[in-house]
């Protein structure tokens, strides 16, 4: 990677590489992330590499200890069950406001990351929409727009990605997501934002249900 990177721009480039790293796996939990290894392969000097870690850990993906290093996230039972109890506060909280303070052009914008999301499921085998661009839970936090939430929320989505959700759950449990969010989206557009709370409740409630299933208490 020498040569590819403008000094202005090293930090967040390695950043970015190291995060792809973590979220397709190429580090497992709790393995030691170690700066020589890092650096060499990516051919770059320490200092960016260690900013970068820095970051990661504040976006919770990585642990410093002192003294003894940075190693990848292990999520504990208690750790996703405070992400999803997180993240349906802040949809919770996005949904209702979106309502109150409507803008037509939304609708459009609900009704195509439905469709986006379809096409990814039965066009191009994307079970769980990972190539269907920004998800439907993002979609209502940006369309509530509050900055801070967002920030928040993706970090916490980002958390989850060390566990890989579309790699341990099956197409049948991904076919009934699609239609829980169809769900939520038609309460939304009918005006009835205390339905659509309730569905997305039960909704981020069962994902983390089948999440520990198939992890901490698989």
């Amino acid at each position: 990677m020498s040569g590819q990177f403008d000094t202005a721009t090293i930090k967040e480039l390695v950043y970015r590489s190291l995060r792809q790293d973590l979220i397709q796996q190429r580090y497992q939990p709790g393995e030691w992330l170690q700066e020589n290894e890092i650096a060499e392969r990516l051919g770059v000097s320490r200092s960016p590499v260690r900013e970068a870690l820095h970051m990661l850990a504040g976006d919770g993906l990585l642990v410093e200890i002192p003294k003894r290093g940075v190693y990848v996230r292990e999520l504990s039972e208690r750790d996703v069950r405070e992400n999803f109890s997180l993240r349906c506060l802040l949809e919770v909280d996005a949904i209702h406001s979106l309502c109150a303070d409507w803008a037509e052009p939304n609708a459009e914008e609900l009704r195509a990351c439905l469709r986006r999301e379809r096409a990814a499921y039965s066009e191009m085998g994307d079970s769980w929409g990972e190539k269907a661009g920004e998800s439907l839970h993002t979609l209502l936090m940006r369309l509530a727009g509050n900055a801070t939430a967002c920030r928040i929320h993706g970090n916490l989505r980002t958390q989850l990605m060390l566990i890989r959700i579309s790699a341990i759950m099956s197409e049948g449990d991904a076919e009934r997501s699609h239609a829980e969010h169809a769900v939520i989206v038609g309460h939304i557009l009918e005006g009835q934002p205390q339905r659509a709370a309730e569905a997305d409740r039960a909704h981020l409630h069962r994902t983390q249900e089948l999440v520990l299933a198939h992890t901490c208490n698989g």
